[in-house]
């Protein structure tokens, strides 16, 4: 029970450090939070994502009812995976990097760059997978410009379904939807990078704080002493000799000033009485 409340006692002096310093807290989190804002503005290069959707099908004839079993829907389930094995491979990524060594240069295609693109680069920036464990799966390119991104999955989609066929043999795909150009960056996310960079500064602060707590071993008060104390009663309190030092010093000091002022003023006093020029006629008794 007593290492409980110790404890608890411990806990509760942490919790008075850390709010006597919220000030410190809110101004380290604010700096960190600007800080991550701009970087994530200045820094960051925003990406795009431009996402197109197809369909498996596990053969190219459904017959003349045009009835799918559901043997045919697990078929093509199976089938997903498989076809984005292809997708990746370098027979279809390949024809892709030739297509856009085609355009590059050319005017309205400025987005491409002048960089050579690899296969390597292509599977860096494509992503591919089933949606909602269906026979349908999405294929998402993602580029630091939203055209290269359209054009990309675009390139993809028109090699894709002549390259299944040669390879598996068997079903096919549709398109159930073209990528779009995206308006909108999909990272960095400002919001979440300022957010984060705020509970980081705060964070650390606050650890900053605490540790420092634990190991300050210095009595700053009278209720530190009691505190650590409780049975031993505070005979005396030493003054601070070198704040009433200061204030007595300051005192002088506008006592010396006032002193000089004075000084001055008999000076000027005395200057003035000088300077003036008797005359004998003031001296004369008026008739």
């Amino acid at each position: 029970m007593e290492q409980k409340q110790e404890d608890t006692i411990d806990l509760l002096k942490l919790a008075k450090v850390l709010l006597n310093k919220i000030w410190l807290l809110i101004i380290v989190a604010v700096l960190f939070a600007a800080v991550a804002f701009v970087c994530t503005k200045t820094m960051i290069q925003p990406e795009y994502q431009a996402t197109s959707k197809l369909y498996v099908f596990n053969k190219s004839d459904f017959g003349s009812s045009g009835a799918v079993s559901s043997s045919d829907i697990s078929t093509s389930k199976v089938l997903v995976n498989t076809y984005i094995v292809v997708l990746q491979s370098d027979s279809v990524l390949g024809q892709v990097v030739d297509t856009i060594s085609e355009y590059q240069g050319k005017e309205g295609f400025e987005y491409l760059g002048t960089e050579p693109y690899t296969t390597k680069d292509l599977r860096d920036m494509i992503s591919a997978g089933s949606i909602n464990n269906t026979e349908s799966f999405s294929v998402t390119v993602t580029a630091h410009d939203p055209y290269e991104a359209k054009f990309i999955n675009d390139a993809i989609l028109y090699f894709l379904p002549d390259e299944i066929i040669r390879v598996v043999k068997a079903g096919a795909v549709e398109i159930i939807d073209k990528a779009s150009i995206p308006t909108a960056p999909s990272a960095p996310s400002v919001m979440k990078n300022t957010v984060l960079g705020g509970l980081v500064g705060g964070v650390l602060t606050a650890a900053i704080i605490v540790v420092m707590a634990l190991f300050d071993n210095v009595i700053h008060t009278e209720d530190d002493l009691t505190d650590e104390f409780p049975d031993i009663s505070v005979i005396g309190v030493i003054p601070d000799f070198k704040s009433e030092k200061r204030k007595t010093g300051g005192e002088k000091s506008t006592t010396h000033q006032s002193n000089k002022v004075k000084t001055e003023e008999v000076k000027t006093e005395k200057k003035s009485k000088k300077d003036i020029k008797w005359d004998d006629d003031d001296f004369e008794d008026e008739d």
